[in-house]
């Protein structure tokens, strides 16, 4: 589980007096007998040219007369390490930030309005990005000592910064930065973000003597301020009273930024300074040490569907408590499955599942709400990471089945039939399985008469809903029934030609009743399940004399109960010949 990041780097520069100076500072601290300690901080790229040796500053009066200028030997370089304050974070390999640190002791007579102190140094890179012209332009750190005018004031020690510039900044994640500063004087501090101070390029990279105040805030690019260096989109902010910064870059490119604290004694400002720094995106990869994937949400049909959690975890060196909170008007455990307050995953454990299911409970309820969260621990800032499902239960409505009733066809005629069912209810789409014999997956079905046995077939569908749930129809009677063909002749001669009252398509019925009448309207011969076995005898097996008879011949199925229209339209009427 790792995503990559845009991250802020320290720059490097390019112009033709390529220093490759980042930022700094300037502080100092009071000796006693108008004495000074004044302290350099310079933060360069590790690719650039050496740092200033010596270092050459100036110190103004108050009203930008030069008082004297000074030249520091640098002390041995050092190499900043790379801290983010999310552990989650690993920020890219390559960056190389050195600081150098120059320290000097001055004699500072005491005078009614006192001092600043001065650096300058040229250039800036050229592809800064969010001021103009940079290649051009550089650095410039100050910093006054009050004079005596300003009661109490004697001996005054600067402020100075307790951390040094965060050297990676991650795009589209918020760095926590602690920018707060110590005054030894217990003076109050203020904290903003301000505006650069720059100088323009003047025939080399260092100035003799620096130029006197007031200095100049860098040329904004169209979209960034002091208050917005990283560009629209992105933010920066400091708590006035700790310090504490928050930034958010989203931007690729290289920035300058700078950020100011004021020192106060009694309620009046005695001091102002400044630290800038500059800023290049490069990518940061992010550890994601704890991942809740959502298992659907919604809508929920009661046994018929589910939700729930996977929680993912790279390190499984401990155990983890995972909490998990319910509510809503269902009911935990009667109307889903029972969901605990907590699941802890083991260690050595990477993952577990929470899955929530609807229970089925045949009422018809309305609608329900489900809402469950996962509350998992970061590891990465000690927060919690919440992931919430709202979900809706619906009820399930069992499902009906209508369908057509019984079918006649005659495969001798090449007839199809066709028979169907309709579903209400349950959760659609349905599938469906005829039988006894697979037909189109369809709530209709077509056939020949030739798919059919004779007579009588029985037959059923199952209706599959989209939650798996089935209903069977009862048996559709399918009749495979053409008419009776009837002779009009029988023989008695013993020549097995003719002998037998053969009637045709007699095995399509489950019975025929033959019922034979003579000329003057007797009932002769009746066999109510006539098997095709009539040889020309009456009631009493004797033989009925030469002539023409009357048959009736009605078949009779479980498909028919006849009224007299039936019975026109099955009954088959007509004259047999008996010769012998």
């Amino acid at each position: 589980m790792k995503k990559l990041l845009l991250a802020l780097v320290l720059l490097t520069n390019s112009s033709v007096f390529a220093s490759h100076i980042v930022g700094g500072e300037v502080y100092y601290d009071s000796l006693g007998g108008d004495m000074y300690r004044v302290t350099f901080e310079i933060y360069r790229d590790c690719s650039g040219s050496d740092f200033d040796n010596p270092l050459a500053y100036t110190v103004f009066t108050a009203a930008g007369a030069v008082y004297n200028q000074y030249t520091i030997n640098l002390e041995p370089a050092d190499t900043l390490p790379i801290v983010y304050d999310d552990p989650c974070v690993t920020p890219p390999s390559g960056v190389c930030i050195e600081r150098a640190i120059y320290i000097d002791t001055i004699l500072l007579p005491a005078t009614a309005d006192g001092y600043y102190i001065s650096y300058q140094r040229c250039c800036w890179a050229t592809n800064i990005m969010n001021i103009v012209d940079p290649g051009n332009w550089g650095l410039t750190i100050s910093t006054t000592v009050p004079g005596t005018t300003l009661v109490g004031v004697e001996d005054n020690n600067c402020a100075r910064f307790n951390n040094y510039p965060p050297i990676v900044l991650c795009s589209n994640n918020t760095l926590t930065f602690d920018h707060s500063a110590t005054d030894i004087d217990g003076d109050s501090l203020v904290y903003s973000v301000c505006t650069p101070k720059t100088v323009p390029l003047a025939g080399g990279p260092t100035y003799d003597p620096e130029n006197a105040a007031p200095y100049t805030d860098v040329n904004w690019e169209a979209g960034f301020s002091g208050t917005v260096p990283f560009g629209p989109g992105s933010s920066i902010s400091i708590d006035a009273a700790t310090g504490q910064m928050l930034i958010t870059p989203n931007l690729v490119g290289t920035y300058v930024a700078a950020i100011c604290v004021e020192e106060y004694r009694d309620g009046v400002l005695i001091n102002q300074k400044m630290r800038t720094f500059g800023y290049r995106v490069v990518v940061c990869d992010v550890e994601e040490p704890m991942e809740v994937i959502l298992l659907g949400a919604g809508e929920m049909i009661e046994d018929c569907s589910s939700a729930g959690f996977i929680v993912l975890r790279d390190d499984t060196t401990s155990a983890i408590t995972i909490e998990v909170v319910v509510s809503g008007t269902a009911t935990n455990g009667t109307d889903y499955s029972f969901i605990q307050d907590s699941i802890t995953l083991p260690v050595g454990v990477f993952t577990d599942t929470l899955v929530v299911t609807p229970y089925a409970d045949n009422l018809i309820e309305g609608d329900e709400t489900l809402i469950f969260s996962v509350i998992v621990p970061n590891p990465c800032d000690s927060t919690f990471d919440t992931t919430t499902a709202f979900i809706t239960i619906i009820d399930y409505i069992n499902m009906t089945m209508t369908f057509g009733d019984s079918v006649n066809i005659c495969d001798e005629f090449g007839e199809y039939g066709s028979i169907w069912c309709n579903v209400q209810n349950g959760v659609a789409p349905y599938s469906y399985w005829w039988s006894p014999t697979q037909y189109a997956n369809n709530d209709t079905i077509t056939f020949p008469a030739t798919d059919l046995n004779p007579n009588y077939n029985p037959m059923n569908v199952i209706a599959t809903d989209a939650c798996g749930k089935e209903i069977t129809s009862d048996l559709i009677p399918v009749y495979n029934q053409c008419p009776c063909q009837i002779p009009n002749v029988i023989t008695m001669n013993g020549d097995n030609v003719n002998d037998d009252f053969i009637i045709q398509n007699i095995d399509n019925y489950d019975r025929v009743h033959l019922q034979i009448f003579n000329r003057w309207g007797n009932l002769v011969y009746d066999n109510e399940d006539y098997e095709n076995d009539w040889k020309g005898n009456d009631k009493s097996g004797e033989p009925l004399i030469e002539g023409v008879y009357t048959y009736v011949v009605t078949p009779l199925s479980e498909k028919f109960e006849y009224d007299d229209a039936q019975k026109t339209l099955y009954t088959a009427h007509g004259f047999v010949h008996i010769v012998k």
